[in-house]
């Protein structure tokens, strides 16, 4: 939700935020032929978490928002201490979000047989080729070219057009950069085998539980030690990146900043109040 924020409209935020129930049954519906009972726990529990997450997530994205808000409105530069604490709470929001679905997806994943799990394969290997068609087709010149490119549309979202000075600064600091999106793939990868593997052993619910457990809440014990270097290199530098271009924002870059941030606030509280 924090990251589709500059990509749209609040309205069409909105609309999509209403409608994400159906969304998300179609996308887990889209991975495995389920049976008719699996297709009821399936729906049952997205209208639950749907629920919960109305009353209980969207309050907590506001006041993230809210803290950005504050710090853009103090006039003060943003640190790179600053962009790292708010990276955090955008991680811990993330942990949170996704901690609910652990359980119920354990219990779904549990029940499925030898074909299902075949299928759930096969959707995974589909989805981590287009992934890579995506993100790493092309040299490696090509790739760091979509990166930025990705980057310059996320960022004048939020804050509206650059001039060329901008985008010639921003572009060569996101071009310098460490480029970890292969290790980010390659990771997903192998977390969605060792899951296979674990349910073809059928270890039940609690283990596969315990797997997406782990990949949720310490990732790093996953990378080995020159694979972490190279997230936090990345995480660092991407700190500093976006202190970098914060600080040569121009007023009405900044108070557009500050207008879309509004925006979105409100978006959430009345979602919340909607329902």
């Amino acid at each position: 939700m924090l990251l589709l924020l500059p990509l749209s409209g609040c309205g069409i935020i909105s609309l999509g935020y209403n409608y994400a129930d159906a969304y998300l049954r179609y996308s887990i519906n889209s991975y495995v032929s389920y049976n008719d009972q699996q297709k009821d726990t399936i729906h049952r529990e997205v209208d639950a978490y749907m629920a919960w997450h109305r009353a209980t997530m969207l309050p907590k994205y506001a006041a993230f928002l809210q803290e950005v808000q504050r710090t853009a409105q103090s006039g003060a530069p943003l640190s790179k201490d600053a962009v790292a604490h708010f990276r955090a709470e955008v991680r811990d929001l993330y942990v949170q979000t996704l901690q609910p679905t652990i359980k119920p997806a354990a219990k779904l994943l549990s029940t499925l047989n030898e074909a299902q799990i075949d299928e759930l394969m096969k959707s995974f290997a589909k989805e981590i080729n287009k992934q890579k068609a995506k993100e790493l087709s092309g040299n490696a010149e090509e790739q760091l070219r979509k990166r930025t490119e990705r980057s310059v549309d996320f960022l004048e979202n939020l804050v509206g057009g650059f001039n060329d000075s901008q985008l010639e600064k921003i572009r060569v600091m996101n071009r310098n950069l460490p480029f970890a999106t292969p290790l980010y793939i390659a990771q997903r990868e192998d977390h969605q085998a060792h899951l296979i593997e674990v349910l073809k052993d059928k270890q039940g619910e609690a283990a596969i539980a315990g797997v997406l457990d782990a990949w949720l809440h310490t990732p790093e014990k996953f990378r080995n030690a020159a694979d972490q270097s190279l997230v936090l290199a990345f995480e660092q530098g991407s700190d500093e990146m976006i202190s970098s271009v914060y600080q040569m924002l121009t007023e009405r870059q900044k108070k557009t900043l500050l207008k879309n941030i509004e925006k979105y606030i409100n978006t959430f509280q009345d979602l919340v109040n909607s329902k």
